[in-house]
């Protein structure tokens, strides 16, 4: 190298480094400002889901397609890696070359680089068809995208030229353990002498002005998952969405309504996003045309990070006018419209930061945290946003009032009388706890399960079921009060934990040990939030335990129910709580029955629209998320839809009223059970 080059390169070098080295510190300045998040528990937990989601990409391969291709580019990148690094070091010390210096070592990695280089140069190819061709609707084609596409090509591309150009220089030892590279040196046989040492060079440059160029490009495009997202899969919540974080009810502020009200690993989580589009899938407000998309909301959040200076991010102060706080009215024409041309639906134009709209749209489902190939959560936010708006602003929608009234006074949220709690099991001979204190199985009936008219009907089937196989258990009748599950993920988390604390009480007291219940919301609120609160109980879902007393033989289905029908996954049973296996066990063992699967079926499965308490609201923007997934059903040509939580039921029979469809049923698993018992 001449003097020249070498000053050349140290200029680009460290003009390079410096500047990635300043965006970095204002990145992690600010996570800094985010609330501390303790994520360094459980290391071996986390270090073996970098290994599955990270390094093998698990959730990516559920596209088999884009799994593929990102696998390729993924390992080449990171193969590569030490190839740049070496350039780097010839820069430095011009007599250097990396494979030279390995021996045996470097001749087995330049066969490594040469073949990955040209499988990147694969995957890439894979992504642009995938983006001219296929073009799925959850793809943004960004210039983002295509520039990142472009600079990982540039960098493989030159690096192949420049070895090529090289072996035909020197002729190194190398050269027969370099497939690609020879294949490259055979194309440039047409250069010589000084032409061949130009172009060698020109490569050399080109591919080490892509490297620097693409690092400081990379902390300003969504392809900062690059760096981030090692990090993000190792800090991520290990359960989530099961167990939403309690909130100290003591705290002078609640919930989230400034940026800096969320967690570093939230705030992380906003700058990993790659875009993929994955969450928007399934995603109950993406098909029906609500103002929420998972992915938008991030990037919308990130964009507000990186357009906010620092210190105002710090200020305990607005951001300017242009700019409302998070929650704040929406605007005239912010909402999602319907782009026919670009289904299924398109953003219109967003003034603000995030619409109250956005963030009572959820339904909690957790269909894009399952999908996100990044470990990304969506559900806290959104609920922390909640809780500002309901305990600070008492800023809810007006339904909202009747439930939490009725979950106050009554214990439940139809604010129906207490005294009626246990009216469905008159008859039964089901006893209380105080009358069957040494019971195996405390029956949690569920507000709905005790109230609601189909509710009480399965109620009424677990019970048949349960004495049919002769199991001890009983239920605490006018003692049980709701669990506030649908308050929580509204916002009311006093409502929840004043509730909790109760419910929590009222178990011990009676010494409970093992619960039951018919409800997914129930379930999951019992199984996994009042552990949080110090109450561990063993809880499973009616559908889980009659499936194991069938495969034991302690329940015989020997009655024909004859029915053509397809099976709804509740979502807080299904991808939640991981159950798909237990209730396709019961219809199986049900003479006469036909199941027809729906296409969003098992954890990927689609809300009805009745999670996150949106079962309480009214649904005025978009299509109903109830009559879309009825339309999913109906797509089976199955007359019958059964179920295994008490909310889809309501949900989709209302559904088929509300459409016209009236002949098609909806009935709960354990009802079909309970019909097929010997008589």
């Amino acid at each position: 190298m001449t003097t020249l080059e070498i000053a050349l390169f140290w200029l680009l070098t460290l003009a390079s480094a410096g500047f990635f080295a300043w965006t970095i510190n204002q990145r992690l300045a600010t996570l800094r400002m985010g609330l501390p998040d303790n994520r360094f528990d459980q290391p071996w937990e986390r270090v073996k889901g970098v290994f599955v989601l990270a390094l093998a990409q698990k959730r990516m391969h559920r596209d088999r397609y884009a799994g593929i291709y990102h696998f390729l580019i993924f390992w080449g990148f990171c193969v590569l890696a030490l190839r740049s690094a070496g350039l780097v070091l010839e820069g430095l010390f011009p007599a250097f070359h990396m494979t030279e210096a390995l021996g045996a070592f470097g001749y087995g990695y330049q066969t490594t680089k040469d073949v990955f280089e040209v499988l990147v140069l694969v995957g890439i190819a894979m992504a642009m068809i995938r983006r001219t061709v296929a073009r799925p609707w959850r793809l943004e084609n960004s210039l983002d995208a295509w520039g990142t596409l472009s600079f990982i090509a540039g960098l493989m591309i030159t690096d192949l030229l420049a070895d090529g150009a090289y072996i035909l220089l020197y002729n190194p030892a190398w050269s027969a353990w370099a497939p690609a590279s020879l294949w490259m040196a055979g194309l440039l046989k047409g250069l010589e002498g000084t032409g061949l040492l130009v172009f060698y060079k020109a490569m050399w440059w080109l591919h080490l002005a892509a490297l620097y160029g693409f690092a400081n490009f990379l902390p300003y495009s969504k392809h900062f998952h690059v760096f981030t997202s090692l990090f993000n899969i190792y800090f991520r919540e290990l359960e989530p969405h099961r167990n939403l974080k309690p909130m100290d009810l003591e705290a002078e502020h609640f919930g989230a309504n400034r940026i800096q009200d969320f967690t570093w690993k939230q705030m992380l989580d906003f700058y990993t996003c790659v875009e993929c589009g994955r969450c928007l899938e399934n995603c109950p407000t993406t098909l029906t045309g609500k103002p929420l998309r998972p992915m938008h909301f991030g990037n919308d959040m990130r964009d507000y990070l990186k357009a906010t200076p620092l210190d105002q991010l710090g200020q305990d102060k607005p951001v300017p006018e242009d700019r409302p706080l998070i929650g704040g009215p929406v605007p005239e024409g912010s909402h999602w419209k319907r782009d026919e041309d670009h289904a299924p639906w398109s953003k219109a134009q967003l003034e603000g930061w995030i619409s109250q709209d956005t963030i009572w749209a959820c339904t909690t489902c957790g269909y894009c945290e399952w999908a996100c190939p990044l470990q990304i959560s969506f559900v806290d936010k959104l609920v922390q946003m909640r809780r500002f708006l309901t305990l600070e602003e008492s800023n809810f929608p007006a339904e909202a009032q009747t439930a939490f009234k009725g979950m106050e006074r009554q214990g439940n949220p139809w604010n129906l009388a207490k005294a009626d709690r246990a009216k469905w099991a008159e008859g039964l001979k089901v006893p209380t706890v105080a009358e069957n204190p040494d019971a195996e199985y405390l029956f949690w009936v569920g507000c709905a399960g005790s109230y609601d008219p189909a509710g009480q009907r399965v109620s009424q089937a677990l019970v048949k079921l349960l004495q049919a196989a002769d199991i001890s258990f009983a239920i605490l009748g006018t003692e049980e009060s709701c669990t506030c599950e649908s308050a929580r993920r509204l916002g009311n988390e006093y409502l929840f934990q004043t509730a909790t604390e109760a419910n929590i009480e009222t178990l011990k007291g009676h010494g409970v040990k093992k619960v039951i219940t018919n409800c997914p919301h129930c379930l999951n609120t019992l199984k996994n939030e009042y552990p949080s609160f110090g109450g561990d109980f063993e809880v499973v879902h009616g559908t889980e335990l009659v499936a194991r007393l069938i495969s034991e033989g302690r329940l015989k289905m020997e009655q024909t129910v004859d029915v053509d029908l397809t099976y709804h996954d509740p979502c807080y049973l299904s991808r939640v709580n991981g159950q798909v296996e237990a209730p396709r066990a019961i219809l199986d063992a049900i003479p006469g029955v036909k199941l027809t699967e729906m296409e969003k079926h098992g954890e990927a499965t689609m809300c009805c629209g009745a999670g996150g308490g949106r079962f309480w609201l009214e649904e005025k923007l978009g299509k109903r998320v109830n009559h879309e997934r009825f339309e999913q059903a109906l797509e089976t040509k199955a007359t019958t839809i059964a179920v295994g939580c008490p909310f889809c039921n309501v949900m989709l029979n209302n559904a088929a009223g509300e459409t016209g469809h009236e002949g098609v049923a909806t009935t709960d698993i354990l009802e079909l059970a309970a019909k097929a018992l010997k008589a």
